[in-house]
């Protein structure tokens, strides 16, 4: 078992500009500016905090958002600020608020409902089986570190381990070799075809730890959202 993972959650602070794609990555520029429009920055409060979120669905008129727990704790208000290659690094769209369908602290993600008058981009979530199972393999996390503007980043994925997070019981995590900045929180894991294998948990000794995708499925199975990957 190693030590306790904890949560990463960016409080207000200074915002510095990165490029929003990675030149290295295993998807190509495009998949990776898709990808980016699909992962809004989170903020909670008047600025208080910020995370992040990816797009998994839509149904009815509601978009389907998985994030982190920890980032949606509380009554706070919510805005989901998406971003455009043409609005870049500038949001060009807002949506606000949103119900908590599913909240689970293991391993600390929620599924949040947003009305929305469009759909909004979005990325398809891998099913069961549908995982690189060889170590190490290359993918692509999508994140707003510092708070700032969602970025792509080339991810090497060393190993699946189990793991225990700090009072959360024990869970499985991709371990990469390179450690997620704050404000990252819940932003997705993707794989060779932009699918959703995880979601950033923490970074501990030099180590960036996804949820694994295993975990997340049985989470919203559990919730009968099934759906979300069958489409």
């Amino acid at each position: 078992m190693i030590a306790p993972i904890l949560p990463l959650l960016l409080l207000a602070g200074p915002q510095a500009v990165s490029p929003a794609v990675a030149r290295d990555a295993v998807l190509p520029v495009a998949a990776q500016w898709q990808a980016v429009a699909a992962c809004p920055r989170v903020v909670i409060g008047r600025n208080i905090s910020f995370g992040t979120a990816v797009v998994v669905g839509h149904h009815d008129g509601y978009a389907y958002l998985l994030t982190a727990a920890h980032v949606i704790d509380g009554d706070q208000t919510r805005e989901f600020q998406f971003f455009t290659r043409e609005s870049y690094p500038r949001p060009a769209r807002t949506v606000t608020g949103g119900s908590v369908l599913l909240r689970s602290e293991k391993p600390d993600f929620a599924l949040i409902r947003v009305k929305v008058s469009e759909p909004l981009p979005q990325l398809k979530l891998a099913g069961p089986g549908q995982r690189p199972k060889r170590f190490p393999f290359a993918a692509v996390s999508v994140g707003c570190p510092l708070g700032g503007w969602p970025q792509a980043r080339a991810e090497s994925i060393a190993a699946k381990v189990l793991a225990r997070a700090k009072d959360v019981p024990t869970a499985f995590f991709w371990r990469t070799a390179t450690p997620p900045e704050r404000g990252r929180s819940r932003g997705p894991l993707l794989d060779s075809a932009g699918r959703v294998i995880g979601l950033c948990a923490a970074n501990q000794d030099g180590k960036g730890y996804f949820t694994h995708l295993d975990e997340i499925l049985a989470g919203l199975k559990k919730a009968k959202y099934e759906w979300l990957w069958a489409k």
